[in-house]
């Protein structure tokens, strides 16, 4: 009986080792990205800020097809590998969020977009565009300090963020299969840039500063510069243009709405604020020739946003930037700054209004002379 027990162990075990025995190659080759990455030397008896290195270069992943102009069709090019299938899953999911997540695909479970728009609606090229919100360091630059939140975000929490306020929607599952795919994109996107890094381009450029403190944004030059530059693409209500479906799946916009109805985003996203808008008009509308002026942008994002346009109110906005000293200039809702927290604006004889559409001056403050 012994024997027989023993022949049966070494028999299991001869199968274990020849049959069934770990392929480190095969472990590679699921998690393969892509990327050759450079070899870094560790430097003994220094810390990281006492290391000059010279500057480091970046370059797009490889795409195939126009990733700008038709990202519908265009496509990363990744290895066959598990990490290259999540890494198209979340590129699918981020150009065409609404025939996946949107609220009127077939699976009730999978509703979680409140809208038809796509995260391409504002992170133009599919995030790859300068200027234009891209997500290319963004896996470099998390966990980060949030001062909408107040507190230290990742980068799952920063998804969810846009999920419940741009997309107008509910929070995906930290550990579902939608927010893994959609943070190998943002990763593939991000190879080769160190953790910290800034980069050229990942910022939106800014309308006047000094433009906005002495002027309110005038909505009724607003409504022309909308009409004249604006409505021939995103509707003469804002409306937006649909695209037609080919394949009975929701097919989103060619050019988003802008107000008007449940299917753009909500007050509590950041193309809320005037002064957000204002820098994303500048730096990246009409698409492909950004060509307006300062004040254009700025009045016309106030027209945009302006109180008379119907969209889906975001409840517990004044729990947004909840600490004074960090809160942005167009936040137009009151917060717990008052005596026993009562909610008022920070600002001593301002009005909503003044947070609206300015004129911003003693809401954007001046940093103090150096003594």
């Amino acid at each position: 009986m012994v024997r027989g027990a023993l022949a049966g162990m070494l028999a299991l075990g001869c199968l274990t080792t020849s049959t069934l025995a770990f392929e480190r190659w095969t472990l590679e080759a699921r998690g393969k990205t892509g990327y050759d990455a450079p070899k870094l030397e560790w430097v003994e008896g220094k810390t990281i800020n006492e290391i000059k290195n010279p500057t480091i270069q970046y370059a797009l992943p490889k795409f195939e097809g126009d990733v700008f102009w038709d990202t519908i069709n265009a496509k990363p090019v990744v290895p066959d590998s598990i990490y290259g299938e999540f890494v198209q899953y979340g590129y699918e999911l981020f150009v065409n969020t609404q025939a996946v997540i949107g609220p009127e695909v077939a699976d009730p479970n999978m509703r979680y977009s409140g809208n038809n728009l796509s995260c391409n609606s504002c992170h133009l090229g599919a995030g790859t565009a300068k200027y234009a919100a891209p997500l290319v360091d963004n896996h470099a630059n998390f966990p980060q300090y949030r001062n909408r939140e107040n507190s230290l975000g990742t980068m799952a929490a920063r998804v969810n963020g846009c999920m419940q306020r741009s997309m107008n929607g509910y929070p995906l599952p930290a550990e579902g299969k939608e927010m893994k795919a959609f943070l190998a994109y943002i990763h593939w996107l991000g190879q080769g840039i160190p953790v910290g890094a800034k980069i050229e381009g990942r910022s939106l450029k800014t309308v006047d500063r000094k433009m906005v403190q002495q002027n309110a944004a005038d909505v009724k030059n607003g409504a022309e510069v909308y009409a004249r530059d604006c409505a021939s693409c995103h509707g003469a209500e804002g409306e937006g243009l649909r695209r037609e479906s080919k394949d009975g799946k929701p097919a989103g916009y060619e050019f988003p709405p802008l107000w008007g109805s449940d299917d753009t985003y909500n007050t509590g996203a950041g193309m809320y604020r005037t002064l957000k808008a204002a820098d994303f008009i500048k730096s990246t509308m009409p698409k492909g020739a950004p060509t307006l002026s300062d004040k254009d942008a700025y009045d016309v994002a106030a027209f945009i946003n302006d109180y008379s346009h119907y969209r889906t109110v975001k409840l517990n906005r004044q729990n947004d930037f909840v600490d004074p000293k960090v809160r942005v200039p167009d936040h137009d809702q009151p917060g717990p700054y008052g005596p026993e927290g009562s909610y008022i604006f920070p600002d001593e004889g301002k009005t909503q209004m003044d947070y609206k559409v300015g004129p911003y001056k003693g809401i954007i403050k001046q940093k103090p002379a150096a003594k």
